[in-house]
């Protein structure tokens, strides 16, 4: 939850850790759309369906980017093929790289 900012002036720390709440929303929001995809594809509900044609109209432009790569319409688990779980990998691969970069000074 967001404090108030301190009377002393400290606005740039302020900002910061709202710019930073606000991107953790943003990644949250993005992985449970990602995760709904893979529960839908893995429960064969089609776009016909209000809730798949909505999470499906979200999600299809970037799993049609990935399915470029060649071998990516392979059916790997289920419906699921190496483009969705390309994307999938997205989710545990983005925060890593936040992980592993935190320490690093920058020159």
């Amino acid at each position: 939850m967001l404090e108030r900012a301190p009377r002393g002036g400290n606005m740039q720390a302020f900002r910061s850790h709202l710019a930073t709440e606000l991107m953790l929303n943003a990644f949250a929001l993005i992985a449970v759309i990602i995760l709904f995809r893979l529960v839908l594809v893995l429960l064969n509900v089609s776009n016909r369906v209000w809730i798949g044609s909505v999470v499906y109209a979200l999600t299809d432009p970037v799993v049609d980017a990935l399915s470029l790569i060649p071998g990516a319409e392979r059916t790997l688990l289920g419906g699921l093929t190496l483009a969705d779980l390309t994307l999938a990998s997205v989710l545990i691969l983005f925060p890593l790289g936040i992980v592993a970069t935190a320490g690093l000074t920058r020159r």
